[in-house]
């Protein structure tokens, strides 16, 4: 555990980068944020990520370890990131040692939904639980385990991708070819797309670009009998997937977050019952199913924890 040392978390995300001074689990201070968009390199991203490092350590002269959260394949073991889902020229980058030599501190790279598991496994909503399943719903499925007290990772470093199991083995495809892969009905963009033909079809036109999780979440608010029944639906999706995980490894907590999650009741109501219906007493009695509470922090904080401890 990290006692009373400051470490830096960052969270590596498609369309900014975020980062903070992290003190016993909670932030003290928060860094520039940058827009990978901005970088036409690997090279520049990595130098705008050191000159925040640089700036917060001005600040903060007792920070001892520096840890990443990317979205993506990382080799935590040997500090390597393979690939990123969504910004490009990111291959076989030694990041750690990267790290490492430039500023001397320790270093530790990880996934950014095991590095947000671990945070509310530490400090959050699974604080307290053995074996935790954390998801983090947004543009795709992120899955973090934390099995008798420990990151879960695999074989590879790249378990516990739920979004890609299939709860439909005649549905459609999806990006690695699994039929009836999660992440084909509940991203963000297949929600607002199927809004969108939901409405279309009720003779009520709305663009995908106004069905976003809020969008839908207060239309339902509203009273909206079709947005009522798409989180009926997309809860009942999610809460399938769950079940597999629950009848495998037996949790005792399921924390489930991301901008999905933000519909509250309207998502969770369903997943809980799925789950309830489908899975045995022995499973599910003592099982709690809850919202995340660090929020956009998460991965910040697992990262900057998982630092201290690397």
């Amino acid at each position: 555990m990290s006692g009373s040392k400051q470490s830096i978390g960052i969270d590596f995300g498609g369309t900014s980068i975020k980062s903070a001074v992290v003190e016993n689990g909670a932030i003290v201070a928060r860094g520039a944020i940058i827009d990978p968009a901005k970088h036409a390199s690997s090279l520049t991203l990595i130098e705008a990520l050191f000159d925040v490092v640089k700036a917060l350590r001005a600040s903060h002269p007792a920070i001892s370890g520096i840890g990443i959260g990317f979205p993506g394949f990382v080799d935590c073991k040997s500090g390597v990131v393979h690939s990123l889902t969504n910004v490009k020229g990111w291959h076989e980058v030694p990041m750690v040692r990267m790290i490492q030599e430039r500023t001397g501190l320790k270093a530790a790279i990880e996934n950014d939904a095991n590095a947000m598991a671990y945070a509310e496994f530490l400090h959050g909503a699974a604080k307290g639980a053995q074996n935790a399943v954390c998801i983090t719903l947004g543009t795709g499925v992120g899955c973090g385990l934390v099995l008798e007290g420990k990151l879960f990772r695999g074989t590879r470093f790249a378990a516990a991708e739920i979004g890609h199991t299939s709860i439909d083995l005649n549905g459609p495809r999806g990006v690695y070819g699994t039929p009836g892969d999660l992440e084909v009905y509940v991203g963000n963009k297949q929600t607002a797309e199927r809004a969108a033909r939901l409405y279309n079809a009720a003779g009520r036109p709305r663009t995908a670009a106004e069905c976003t999780p809020a969008d839908l979440s207060s239309l339902a608010s509203q009273g909206d009998s079709i947005a009522i029944g798409l989180w009926e639906q997309i809860g009942t999706e999610i809460g399938a997937a769950l079940v597999n995980a629950v009848w495998l490894l037996n949790p005792d907590a399921i924390v489930i977050g991301g901008g999905i999650a933000k519909a509250g009741p309207l998502v969770m109501d369903p997943i809980r019952r799925t789950i309830r219906d489908r899975v045995s007493p022995l499973f599910h009695e003592q099982l709690k199913i809850v919202p995340a509470e660090l929020g956009n922090d998460a991965g910040i904080i697992g990262c900057a924890e998982l630092a201290l401890e690397s």
